[in-house]
């Protein structure tokens, strides 16, 4: 299970949507489609998740330099020297064989990778299944200063994908949202070009259950929503909701969102941030 909290000032606009959609319930009843405040709920809800669920991607990635068939030792080897080489200020130790623990240190320490700041500490233990490999990630307090993960996510690799499965809770000022995910996620090329991603990632939160498809997508693993492809959100009055991407520069993504009263476009950062276009 994983523990995420967030000290990100956007939470106080999730904060706002939530109470604008509760308290528009009883006015929209019967209505098609959603209304502007929900569809801003909706980005609002899949920005924040996307950008917890991009924390962890980033771990994944700085962990997966390993030769599939190599015994358990090579990996270790071989994924310890990536993640010195990819964090140098990290410190990364194999306090047990088939095990390797990184820490990032503080946000003081200011350890970057690919641009973001990470602190906290991951261990991360591989286990070799026939033609897979197994990982468990465990976290210590990883966070980039808005989002905290404290628990365990499961990866299975195999050929050029991997597996990620994840069982998390995320608490924040304004309550709690209980996510699972399923996502097999495709390398496009090297590292920094992007990963496709098919799968699904539902959630609870205070306004009820929300189920997101994820149909196919290209995306930086750090980012809190893809690039390009598509999404297919059901909320929790119901409504299905399409969401399209497209990268504006290397901070900004559109995104398109239909299936509401009318069609709404927003920009989100590689923060989380969310702007109404």
């Amino acid at each position: 299970m994983l523990r995420i909290e967030t000290m990100m000032t956007h939470q106080k606009i999730l904060g706002l949507g939530i109470g604008l959609s509760l308290t528009a319930v009883g006015c929209d009843l019967g209505a098609d489609g959603a209304t502007a405040a929900q569809m801003r709920q909706a980005m609002d809800e899949v920005a924040l998740t996307g950008e917890a669920q991009g924390l962890e991607d980033g771990i994944v990635e700085i962990t997966t330099s390993f030769t599939i068939g190599a015994g358990v030792e090579a990996i270790v080897a071989e994924v310890r020297e990536f993640a010195q080489s990819q964090a140098p200020c990290s410190t990364v130790e194999s306090p047990e064989p088939g095990t390797l623990v990184i820490d990032f240190g503080t946000l003081d320490d200011a350890c970057e990778y690919r641009g973001k700041t990470y602190a906290g500490v991951a261990t991360v233990a591989f286990e070799v299944a026939d033609d897979a490999v197994l990982v468990r990630h465990t976290y210590a307090g990883i966070t980039n200063g808005r989002v905290t993960l404290d628990g365990e996510a499961h990866v299975t690799w195999q050929d050029r994908s991997r597996r990620v499965e994840t069982d998390f809770t995320f608490v924040g000022e304004n309550g709690t949202l209980e996510v699972e995910s399923d996502r097999t996620q495709t390398p496009l090329g090297g590292l920094g070009d992007g990963i496709e991603v098919v799968g699904t990632r539902d959630w609870t939160s205070a306004s009820g259950s929300w189920a997101l498809d994820i149909v196919d997508v290209q995306m930086r693993a750090i980012d809190p929503v893809p690039q390009a492809g598509s999404y297919s959100l059901t909320t929790p009055r119901e409504h299905v909701l399409g969401l399209s991407f497209e990268r504006v520069d290397d901070d900004t993504i559109e995104v398109t969102m239909t299936g509401g009263r009318r069609d709404r476009v927003f920009h989100v950062t590689s923060i989380g941030e969310v702007e109404d276009e």
